[in-house]
Order: C-alpha cells, then structure tokens, then sequence
C-alpha cells in the first residue's frame, strides 16, 4: 500500500506536467531505491515481490483512469507478474477476463495497454471469455501454466473465482506428465547444468525449473494451494535447498537487469566478475572471486535440478507399482527401478554396496528410485578409508570401468548421488570446479564426465574411421577410462595441476593397489594427456627430428594409441565446437607419423635421405610426361625451397604452384582456392615485399576468414608462395564466391601500393572497438614464450592471446618490422584464446639466441598486441 500512496503523492506533486513524465520520474525513482536496496544485501525474493507490487501501483493507477467500463470484468495479472516474481526489467503480462465476447471493449483494453507501453514496458497481452480460457488451457501448455498463476488486480472477484474453478477443473489429465516431458526436453536442449554461460531462467537448474515445479504442483492439487503437496514430495533439508536456490537465482537475475540496464538473463563471461564482486567474492590465493562465485551458482543450479527431477519422478509415479523383481537380497526392481527395501541399514550392513549397487544399474540398465537415491546419499560417510583401500571395492569399482556398456551413464550416476567422490576424494573435489575462461565450456567435473562419454561412444556409432576402429579394438578400456577420469584432478589444487595431478594420482592408484605395470600406464596418460594436441596444434609435423623425439616417449604402440584417445577424449569435452575437422587431421597426422617412426625402429628418420627420394620419384614420372622446360622449372623450384615443402605437398599440388608462378611473371599477385576436407587450401604467389605476410593477413582479417595454418616459402629469386589453410569465420570449409573475389581484388589493391592498411582496416574499427568494450578489463594478457630446442632451425615464437580480428595482422606486422623472416605459422583458436606459433630466423637466416634481441621482440610484441 505504501507505495500506492506514494505514486499518488507523486501525481499530486507533479500536477500539471505530462502525465507520462510523472509516470516515468516515478518508476525511474523508485526502481533505483530497490537497486539501493538490493546492493545493500535485500533478499531475492523481497525485491522481487516489491518489484511486482510498484508494477500493480502503476497498473492499477492506469486502470483508475481508463475510459470507464459498465460490464463485468476482471484483470489479471499472468506469468511471473501472477506469481510476483519479477525482476528490474520483466515483461508484463496481463489478461482482460469478459464473461461473454460481447462484453469486450476495445477503448478500455487500450486505455490501459497504451500508457504502459509509452512507458517502455514489454506487455503481453490477451482479453478473453471464460469459454476462451478453458478452451486455450486445453490447446497450449505455455497458457494453461500462465493462467495457472493469474492473481487478480482489479475487476470483479466472482469472476476471477469462476476463472480460477473452471481453469484446475478443466485442466487436462497429462499436464503433470507434459510439464514433465517439457522440463526434460528444456534440459536436453540446453545441456548440461554447469554450461560457461548459464541462462539464469532457461538454463538447466534455472529459475524455470523451479516454476515448472510449481505449476506441476498446482496441477496436482487442482488449485494455487501446495503447500500439502510440497511436503510430501520434499523433506525438510531439500525444501531447504530449493529455497536457497531460489534465493540465489533471483538475486543473481536481479543483479544482472540492474547491471545491465535491460532485460539480461544470460550470466555473460565479461560479466561475472562484476556480478561476484557485487556479491562481495575477493580473490582467494590462486582462486578468483569470479571462479567462487561460479561455483556457487553451479552448486545451487545443480541442487535445483536434481531436486525438480526427483521431485517430478515422485509426482509422476504410477498409482498402482508394477511387478516387484527381486535382484539380490535387500534390492528389488519396480517399474524398470532400484529399490533398496532396508533403507541406510542395507548399506550399513556392508558399504560395499554402495558400489556394487551402480554395478547393478549398469549391467541390467535400471535407475535408481527417489527412496535408493535417499538412502544412497544418507550412507555416503560410510565410503571412508577402509573402504578406499579395499581390494573388494577396487575390483567393484573397475568392473564399472571394463565393461563395454554404460560406463560413462553409471560414472555420471555414481557422480551425481556423490559416491564416485566419495570413493576418489581427488576427483569430488573437482565438483562444480571453475576454471575463469571462455576456453573451458564446462566445470572440471562435468569436462572430465563428458570426456568419457566422448569416449565410450567412439564404440556406439559403427563408423569406421581410425579412432573408432581403435577404441573397438583397444584391450584395456577399464584403464582409458580411469586416466581420463583422474587427468584434471591436479586442478583443484590451483598449481601447475599436471605437476600435481602426477603426485595425486600416484598416491590414488597406490591406494588401489592395481599392478605396477597398469599403474604406471595410467600415470604415463596424466603425465602427457596434452602433448598430442599441443604438438598437432604449435609444431610443424613435417618436423623429423621433432617426430623421432616424440616417439621415444612410448613404451610401444599401445601406449601412443591410448595417448591418441585419451587426447581424442579431452579435446572433444573442452567446449561443444573445440574438435573440428581440422583438429582431427592434425591430430592424426601426428599419430600417424609417430606410429611410422615407432614402427620403423629408428630414432631418427635421415630427413635429405627422403626428400631426394621424393624428388627423383617426381622426376622419373614427369621426365617423358613434361615439357623439358617444364620438368627444369620443377626441379628448380623445389630445389630453391625448405626440404620440407617437398615433403608436405604431392605433385598435382606442386604443378598449380608452377602455373601461379608462371602467372607472377606477367602480373603483381596470382592466388587460387583450392577445397580441401577440413579447410580452403590458399596459395597466393607475388614478388617480395616488405611486409608482404602482414598485408596478406590484413586481407584475410578484414574478411572474416580464420587462418588455420600459413606456410611462408620465399625463393631465391624473390618469389613468394605463401600458402594459407583457412576456413569461413562461421567453420565452413568453402569459402562463398563473393568473398573469394574480395580476397582477389583486396590483395591486388594491398599489394599493389593503391591500398593501406588503415583505409582496409578503418570500416571496420567501430565494430571491433564494440567487442573491445563489451570485453573490458577482463581479458586474460598476452603470454609470449620463445623455443630454441624444438628445432634445429627456427626460433619457435608461441603466443598464447585473446582472439581477435587482425589479431595475426598485428604479430605478423612485429616480426616483420623486427627483420625476422616467417616460414612457417602454426595457428590454432578455441573460443576466445589463439594459441600461434611462428618458425622463424634472422635476417642472416639464423635462429635467434640473443637475449637482448629476444627481449626486444617480447615488449614490441605486448606493445602492440595491447593496443
């Protein structure tokens, strides 16, 4: 009521000035006294109701001078307005109730909608008849829930009663059921609860959950009144949870309107460190306030989630139970169900079966009831020390991990009602662990969990291609499984987390007792689990020496054929888009010239040996097939070339090279797109310049295409081959037509001298300013690091950076002002982060040892990857 009398003072006081501005001062005012409120640590739920009670001040002040109505009506606040659930900047949703069609009145309707809407408000809108309200109830779940929480504004009570009976009264047999069909294909749809970037009200474990609930409960007792239902599907400690989710959510949503000033519920990456701030998380050592905060949420949006569905599971149940099947003594199946009749007492009698059981949900492909899920959880202190140790448990345990069925669904299973991380303590602390980055897509737990079923189901699909046909043939899946379970647990300790995933696992398999030989194979995969992909991605393949160094890493083949599916396995499981095409090529080429090397029996494959067998090979099938000239123009070009040009592209491919080059004699610039599998292959060939890499990359920035990979070859007689593996921005392999005739007439004009840079680069810089802005402070720094022992050759430079456009322009740019020459670029991108690597030399065609120098390159490069 007060703030109804404080509108009115409101008007009172601004008598004379437009009604609207009055209106709009008011709300303005009021709106930023529940932002005081709200930072000052006000409840969720409070604010939220206080938000829906300002919003019936205005609506009902509205409604008082609407053109006057001389029939019964009624209207109704809908939605989470009905509920009085809001936040700074929900829409309004409003029902005009008639008892017959006749009695619509259009002037009224509007006489209220239209100063609502010249406030700025988002309303959803309906007039209907009581007929119209059951027969819409009938056809669309989205309007039978929203009229399920219609609370009346103002109108005639006995309507509004007659709306309330004939809606529960009339509500369809299968609501409880479609409510329950519609939560889980919401959560399907949106994946996992511990998404990167959660949407507060639609995401798994969100704010929605909790309303699907509650209208599946009004269903259920056939009216608002639940209270009865609630305790009889909760007990006290759950109930207890679902309301501190609660709170939490609308707070989080609450803080995230005001922050943005719209509508917002998506908990954006940029945004998370100001929201935990709000919420008062300080840094902590090595763990973010934001990654606190996180946590937090997800352990909050877990418990909703797991709640709502067994509470939906109860909700949901037959009336009549169907046959009960008794497994084994104290276990029965009812309804495709676990079902432990003792209670705790049944695991007390022998924590064993804490573990045994989940064997029993894989092998026969069961559930577990809401009673075994209980019992379950209420048993887990008994999974303590005696229990770790025991050569019982461990077989248990890895008779999970060998099946070739359900391992990934029973792990998740073991996971979620906390016995895996009771019975590996070093694995339940990664629960709900956040890593602050756009590159990781999902908690520790969730990535290592999803992993594994990336895993498993290499064996459910039928393809054939190399990994599946690895994974169907790999002997020892129970120790695949396990190492890709522990190859994150050094995270939780916020250091160097393969250092101390190496000491962690150690003492877990010891713990175990598996044998030494199994131990260490495991160890070996936790050791090296991101060696494959950070080779395939920042070294050059085409590198023996490097290969050699690599394959003396593995004992045998098997152990590089597990490192090549563990890697598989982790990869894939970093975010929904990490493992491409592309990143499958790379990684197979690695494993295939490592099992080559390995195969061969030599430590080091004697690289000039097989390029002058390559090319005398070339020269026997061309000599007689060639013009002579032509035949001298190939001999001559490879021979002015890196041996391994010779090695990385076959004869076809070398020959269009040729005709590029021939073109080069008559024009500045000759380019041709040439489709490959995974990418767009680009040869460009021009006469040297300054610069020429950077402009080229300029070229391609501009047009939104990702560059892959860049093989810089540069002749003797001043010739340039640049050779490019790219695709779209969007990850199509095929460029459109358009684009490729931009690229043309873009890099003649850049080449040529008619075009700079900052005129190609000008259009385009209000749109990058924007991303800048959005991103603000809370972009990880540059990291630079120079290799001089991973070629014989080349300085290797690794720049690990936020990705963006122009992002290769500028590093190219750099090295080119520094007089090294580039020959070859390694580029690799996944979500927000370019992992770059460049072969380079001096001017003298030397690597690069000089500190100083060094130095030098490293503050030029942060300089100008800064600005």
């Amino acid at each position: 009521m007060r703030v109804r009398e404080e509108l009115r003072a409101a008007l009172a006081a601004g008598e004379g000035r437009p009604l609207a501005e009055v209106r709009r001062v008011f709300w303005k005012d009021q709106l930023e006294r529940l932002r005081e409120a709200h930072q000052a640590g006000a409840a969720g739920m409070q604010t939220a109701r206080a938000l829906a009670e300002l919003m019936d001040a205005l609506v009902l002040e509205i409604y008082a001078k609407a053109p006057p109505l001389d029939v019964i009506h009624a209207l109704v606040a809908l939605g989470g307005y009905g509920r009085q659930e809001m936040s700074p900047y929900s829409d309004v949703d409003l029902l005009f109730l008639f008892p017959k069609e006749k009695d619509k009145k259009a002037g009224f309707i509007s006489g209220v909608l239209r100063p609502l809407w010249d406030l700025g408000f988002e309303v959803g809108h309906s007039s209907r008849t009581l007929a119209e309200v059951v027969e819409m109830s009938r056809q669309e779940l989205d309007a039978r829930t929203a009229m399920m929480d219609g609370r009346l504004l103002a109108g005639d009570p006995e309507l509004f009663a007659q709306f309330q009976q004939k809606l529960f009264a009339k509500l369809p047999l299968q609501t409880v059921a479609g409510l329950r069909q519609w939560h889980q294909a919401r959560s399907q749809a949106g994946g996992s609860v511990q998404l990167l970037e959660p949407n507060l009200k639609e995401s798994p474990g969100g704010l929605r959950d909790l309303q699907v609930l509650q209208w599946a409960l009004k269903a259920k007792a056939g009216g608002p009144e639940v209270e009865s239902w609630r305790r009889r599907l909760l007990d006290t400690e759950e109930d207890a949870a679902l309301v501190r989710g609660r709170e939490f959510l609308w707070r989080v949503r609450h803080d995230l309107h005001f922050e943005v000033g719209r509508r917002h519920d998506v908990l954006e990456h940029a945004l998370k460190p100001q929201i935990a701030r709000h919420f008062g998380y300080e840094d902590r050592g090595k763990e973010l306030a934001v990654e606190q905060f996180m946590h937090h949420y997800y352990l909050h949006a877990r418990a909703v989630y797991t709640l709502v569905d067994r509470a939906f599971e109860q909700l949901t149940r037959r009336e009549r139970e169907g046959r009960r099947l008794l497994l084994e003594d104290g276990v029965e199946v009812v309804d495709e169900k676990i079902e432990v009749g003792e209670g705790e007492a049944y695991f007390a009698a022998d924590p064993l079966r804490l573990l045994r059981l989940f064997s029993l949900l894989q092998t026969r492909r069961l559930r577990l009831s809401d009673q075994a899920q209980r019992a379950v959880r209420a048993s887990l202190h008994l999974i303590d020390d005696q229990v770790r140790c025991s050569p019982e448990a461990r077989d248990a345990f890895m008779a999970i991990l060998k099946r070739r069925q359900c391992a990934s669904r029973t792990l998740r299973a073991m996971h979620q009602q906390g016995v895996l991380g009771a019975y590996l303590p070093e694995f339940g602390a990664l629960t709900c662990l956040v890593q602050y980055d756009i590159y990781h897509l999902y908690t520790v737990d969730e990535h290592v969990l999803v992993a594994v079923d990336n895993l498993e189901s290499l064996g459910r699909t039928g393809e054939q291609r190399p990994l599946n046909r690895l994974f169907a043939d790999y002997p020892r899946r129970d120790l695949l499984y396990l190492s890709v379970l522990l190859h994150d647990i050094g995270k939780s300790r916020r250091e160097d987390h393969i250092v101390c995933g190496l000491e962690m696992a150690g003492e877990l398999l010891e713990r175990l007792n598996l044998p030494r030989e199994d131990r260490r194979f495991v160890l070996f995969l936790v050791e090296h689990h991101q060696d494959m992909v950070i080779i395939s991605q920042r070294r050059d393949l085409d590198d023996y020496r490097m290969i050699a160094e690599f394959a003396g890493l593995f004992a045998n083949l098997g152990w590089l054929e597990a490192l090549y599916l563990v890697s598989y396995a982790d990869l894939s499981a970093v975010a929904r888009d990490a493992w491409t095409e592309w990143q499958g090529a790379l990684l197979w080429d690695l494993y295939h010239k490592t099992r080559e090397q390995i195969e061969s029996g030599l430590k080091t494959l004697e690289e000039q040996h097989h390029v002058r067998q390559l090319l005398e090979m070339h020269l026997r099938f061309i000599t007689g097939t060639w013009p002579a000239h032509k035949v001298a123009a190939f001999q001559a070009h490879v021979q002015q070339l890196p041996s391994r040009y010779l090695m990385a592209y076959n004869r076809d491919q070398i020959e269009a090279h040729l005709g590029l080059i021939e073109e080069v004699a008559d024009q500045p610039l000759a380019l041709e797109f040439a489709e490959r599998p995974a990418y767009t292959e680009l040869a460009i060939c021009a006469r040297d310049q300054r610069q020429l890499l950077a402009k080229i990359c300029a070229v391609l920035a501009v047009n939104d295409i990702d560059i892959l990979r860049a093989e810089v070859n540069t002749r003797a007689d001043g010739v340039v081959l640049d050779i490019f593996q790219v695709t779209d921005v969007d990850g199509a392999v095929v460029l459109p037509e358009r684009k490729q005739q931009r690229v043309r007439e873009q890099l003649g004009q850049v080449i040529g001298g008619t075009l700079g840079e900052d005129q190609l680069f000008g259009q385009y810089r209000a749109n990058w300013n924007w991303r800048a802005r959005k991103e603000g402070d809370h972009v990880r720094p540059p990291e630079l690091k120079f290799e001089n022992q991973v070629s014989d050759k080349y300085t290797v430079v690794e720049v690990d950076a936020h990705n963006r456009v122009g992002l290769l322009y500028k590093i190219t740019q750099v090295l080119g002002e520094q007089e090294l020459d580039i020959h070859t670029a390694l580029i690799n991108t996944v979500a927000d982060r370019a992992t770059d690597a460049f072969y380079v030399v001096d001017g003298r065609g030397q690597k690069i040892v000089n500190y100083e120098v060094l130095e030098g390159i490293r503050q030029q490069l942060l300089e100008r990857l800064a600005s």
